[in-house]
C-alpha cells in the first residue's frame, strides 16, 4: 500500500537528486573551465575543437560540429570565429554552398589537444577516483538511463 508519506519521500530523493546532479555538474565544468583558461581557451572551445580532432579526416560544417556538442550552444560561429582567430583551426568557403564554411582542426589546434588531453584525464581521474571500478559502471550506467529517459 503507498502512502502519501511514500510519495512525499520519493519526491524529495528526486529533488535531492536533482540538486545533488547539478551540482556534480557545475563542479566538473568549473574545474574544467579553470583548466581550459590556462590554455586561453573556453570550455566549449575545447569541446569544439576535440570534435573537430576525432573527426579530422573530414572537413565539418557548423552544424555538424553543432550535432556532436553535448549542450546546446546557440553562438557556435562565434566560438569558431574565435577559434579561427585564434589560429586553432581553419575555415574555407565550400564550393558547392558558398553560405557554408567547411572547418577543421590544423597543426596548431592538435598540438593544444595534445597538451590538454593528459590535464583533463587526470582531472577526471581526480574527480571520479573516489569511485571504485564497479561503483563507476553503476554511476555510468544509471546517468545513461536516466539521459534516455527524456530530451
Amino acid at each position: 500500500m503507498n502512502s502519501g508519506t511514500d510519495k512525499n519521500n520519493s519526491n524529495q530523493l528526486i529533488g535531492q537528486t536533482f540538486s545533488t546532479l547539478l551540482n556534480c555538474q557545475q563542479k566538473l565544468s568549473y574545474n574544467i573551465s579553470k583548466e581550459m583558461k590556462k590554455f586561453g581557451i573556453t570550455r566549449q572551445q575545447y569541446e569544439v575543437l576535440a570534435i573537430l580532432n576525432d573527426n579530422s579526416a573530414k572537413q565539418m560544417n557548423l552544424n555538424n560540429v553543432k550535432s556532436h556538442l553535448r549542450e546546446n550552444v546557440p553562438d557556435i560561429s562565434r566560438i569558431v570565429q574565435r577559434l579561427v582567430e585564434k589560429r586553432l583551426i581553419n575555415r574555407s568557403r565550400q564550393a558547392h554552398d558558398k553560405r557554408n564554411s567547411a572547418i577543421s582542426i590544423n597543426k596548431e589546434g592538435i598540438s593544444l589537444i595534445t597538451q590538454i588531453e593528459p590535464i583533463l584525464k587526470k582531472k577526471m581521474d581526480e574527480f571520479f577516483g573516489v569511485l571504485t571500478a564497479e561503483e563507476l559502471a553503476e554511476l555510468s550506467r544509471i546517468i545513461t538511463k536516466v539521459n534516455q529517459n527524456k530530451d
